[in-house]
């Protein structure tokens, strides 16, 4: 989980880039924490304000049992309490960006914190508009409205996070009515009290340009291996394989040996899942029949979607 939002001085500086408007509604998946771009991404940060940081990394779970708003699974974050964790992205307009805010829950309640930083027309070069908002969540599914929460606002030095003066209290749409409008980033979280929350469906943008980010399970893909592609009559073969991340480290997941004989066009499972190693790779030792495809088959975790490795034929002479 990226500190991209407290890291404070980069932040001024990106708030005067360019930034390419949305077209239409869309629906991105994201698998993990692998968001598409740096522009949006799941953070951590102070609930009392935004220079406090957190000490430690949020506890990360990936669910597949509290039928989210979206897809098949849902995040649970866990942090100490002071610290809250959620999106954070970056606008080109912090006033037309009218949609902003996720679907939580949590089992004991949650309380967070929004917060929205941007440069308006009419301050001085390396100063920020800053707004603090409260937030809070209940057991069941809701949507947690950043966009249309009371703020108080500052005016802030953004290197130092000196504050040059008091901004009153308003929402966004009536401060930057009254103060003009500008790029910036808008975050929010919860967690503030130490309590796990489920989080999902996160959603920026305007009416016709939201995207909603779907979290969903990490992308994990199945490799198999023989010790032969060729035995005789009653000799045994090795067939190994694992189950491993977008960085190629291995999960961990029992896996499922799948075979085919020649001329047959159904796999069918040999035997229980086989349990992976310490190192990740499962291995079993068999006498093939006849020539015979194989391949290892990875069932569906709470944390990632099943699948098939490629097949490999070892032949029987």
């Amino acid at each position: 989980m990226r500190r991209a939002a407290v890291l404070l001085t980069a932040i001024g500086a990106a708030l005067w880039s360019t930034l390419s408007p949305a077209a239409a509604d869309d629906t991105v998946v994201v698998r993990g924490l692998a968001f598409p771009s740096a522009d949006t991404h799941l953070t951590y940060f102070g609930c009392t304000d935004l220079f406090h940081r957190a000490s430690a990394l949020p506890q990360v779970r990936i669910d597949q049992v509290e039928a989210p708003p979206t897809g098949l699974r849902s995040f649970g974050l866990q942090l100490g309490a002071g610290t809250a964790s959620g999106p954070v992205t970056l606008v080109d307009s912090v006033a037309a960006t009218t949609v902003a805010g996720f679907s939580a829950r949590a089992d004991l309640g949650s309380t967070g914190v929004a917060y929205v930083w941007y440069v308006a027309p009419g301050i001085e070069p390396g100063q920020v508009w800053a707004g603090r908002a409260d937030l809070a969540v209940g057991p069941a599914w809701q949507y947690v409205d950043a966009a249309a929460a009371t703020y108080t606002w500052r005016l802030l030095d953004a290197a130092s996070g000196a504050v040059v003066r008091a901004g009153g209290s308003a929402t966004i749409a009536g401060f930057t009515a009254e103060n003009g409008d500008g790029p910036g980033y808008l975050l929010a979280g919860l967690g503030c009290d130490g309590s796990e929350f489920m989080i999902d469906a996160i959603r920026f943008g305007s009416p016709g340009a939201v995207t909603t980010y779907d979290l969903e399970g990490i992308t994990v893909s199945t490799w198999i291996a023989t010790s032969a592609k060729s035995v005789p009559q009653g000799r045994k073969v090795t067939l190994t394989g694992a189950s491993v991340d977008i960085a190629g480290v291995p999960v961990g997941a029992p896996l499922v040996l799948q075979s085919r004989a020649a001329g047959s066009p159904i796999f069918r499972p040999v035997g229980p899942p086989v349990a992976a190693s310490p190192g990740g790779a499962v291995s079993v030792r068999l006498v093939p029949g006849k020539t015979t495809t194989y391949r290892w088959f990875m069932p569906a975790t709470g944390y990632a979607d099943g699948g098939f490795s490629a097949p490999v034929t070892v032949g029987v002479r």
